[in-house]
């Protein structure tokens, strides 16, 4: 394999001290990944949306019922489990009886 390799593609060789990585982060860093998790559901004090009612806490008239009120990033592509926050928001909003929690265990990275 040592003939395939081409070296260090990004952020490259020259890149090494703790400034310069920062330097090409800042400079070069994007996600290909859907930004989750910026307005979390909980009830501890780090939430920002009511899991009981998608409601962000200390607004009126405000729900969040995307993505971004995820606790943990997925494991997987984002689809389903927005489509499922979706219909259990829409649910909660309707006043529709909720269905009961499934508690299969799932990965959460450490």
């Amino acid at each position: 394999w040592a003939g395939l390799d081409g070296g260090e593609i990004s952020p490259g060789p020259d890149v090494r001290t703790d400034e310069e990585i920062l330097a090409w982060v800042a400079k070069d860093g994007e996600t290909a990944l859907h930004p989750s998790c910026t307005c979390k559901m909980g009830v501890d004090d780090l939430a920002v949306v009511d899991p009981g009612t998608m409601r962000v806490h200390g607004l009126d008239g405000l729900r969040v019922v995307d993505a971004s009120a995820m606790p943990y990033v997925t494991n997987g592509n984002i689809y389903a489990p927005v489509m499922m926050l979706a219909e259990k928001s829409a649910d909660l909003i309707l006043g529709n009886t909720p269905l009961a929690p499934d508690t299969t265990a799932f990965h959460r990275h450490a």
